[in-house]
């Protein structure tokens, strides 16, 4: 009889877990799956959103400021009187003091009556069409756009460089082209120091997919569309976004972007799944742990109460037992003979 009992409990216990398990595993996977389509869906277009939204600003910042610059009736003036030399300490100030209320790393002006380029200090030099490195001053000045951006070397600093450059013209007359410039170094800080928890990170990519700010060694050497592949490649690309799940050969990651028009660039945020779950695997284990250890304690428990119950059963059938002995004894003894 113990055998059989120990047996049944055992079965009975062997079912309940499965049934357990199979109900926490069903509860885990509909989670999970809330929980990433709703990153999918929400969180993640809307953290890149955030980061786009501050980068866009922080250019849109200078565009303004260059463009306050087309505007200034002071250097509108001096250009018309020559550019005589005891207004160039003005010119210079200018151009300090918009360096410092913007944290530019440059600002100036080429004047398209002399080709001379002022910065907030000096005369860099004066431009020439036979210089490779002046030809985007002339695109400038030929091209439709009246602001336009680039990414150089600055030769004033030395350093890379994203320009902002704005037609200075004023009643059809063309003066020039100021230009303020930032730090790319800036840009840069502010995409790779922004995440969104751990094993998520935020890069751009050009037009064409070529990796251009990211905290590894795949700037300027990789398109994003060789690693994606075409299909997902194309739904990242999208002007209004999108998100797309992608495995790398080691992680699962989601991937969403955003479009920055001012440098025509793609703001791409990067999400690990597996780490997005981390905490959901964690409390899933946690559930099985804590229902196995209840299972197994109700079980002793249970097989003690039961041994103990026996027990008491086994004493009951014996003492009634005796019990209907002495009573059929008593009565024989009484009949006649």
């Amino acid at each position: 009889m113990k055998s059989l009992r120990i047996k049944i409990s055992v079965i009975l216990t062997a079912v309940i877990v499965l049934l357990l398990i199979g109900v926490s595993l069903i509860s885990y996977n509909i989670a999970r799956n809330l929980y990433t389509e709703k990153v999918v869906k929400d969180e993640l277009p809307l953290a890149v959103s955030n980061v786009a939204g501050e980068i866009g600003y922080a250019i849109d910042k200078i565009i303004n400021t260059s463009y306050q610059m087309t505007k200034n009736d002071y250097l509108l003036k001096w250009i018309d009187e020559g550019e005589p030399k005891d207004g160039l300490a003005t010119l210079f100030n200018y151009n300090t003091d918009l360096m410092k209320a913007f944290n530019l790393s440059t600002a100036m002006f080429v004047s398209d009556k002399t080709l001379n380029y002022y910065t907030n200090d000096k005369i860099l030099k004066q431009l020439s069409k036979d210089n490779p490195r002046d030809s985007w001053y002339f695109d400038v000045k030929n091209g439709k756009e009246v602001n336009s951006l680039n990414i150089q070397v600055s030769e004033a600093t030395g350093s890379l460089t994203l320009y902002v450059n704005s037609k200075v013209e004023k009643d059809g007359k063309f003066y020039g082209v100021s230009a303020i410039g930032m730090n790319l170094d800036d840009i840069v800080n502010l995409v790779t120091s922004k995440t969104m928890g751990e094993g998520s990170k935020f890069l751009m990519v050009d037009s064409s997919g070529i990796v251009k700010i990211e905290k590894s060694d795949r700037v300027g050497k990789v398109n994003v569309k060789d690693v994606l592949g075409k299909e997902k490649f194309d739904v990242l690309m999208n002007k209004n976004g999108g998100v797309i799940r992608h495995f790398n050969g080691t992680r699962n990651l989601i991937i969403g972007s955003k479009y920055i028009p001012s440098l025509d660039w793609y703001l791409f945020g990067e999400m690990d799944e597996d780490v997005l779950l981390k905490d959901l695997h964690t409390l899933f284990y946690s559930a099985i742990g804590v229902i196995l250890a209840a299972i197994i304690i109700s079980v002793i428990v249970s097989l003690l109460m039961s041994s103990y119950l026996l027990k008491i059963i086994l004493k009951l059938k014996t003492g009634l037992l005796s019990f209907f002995d002495l009573l059929n004894h008593k009565t024989n003894k009484a009949q006649p003979i």
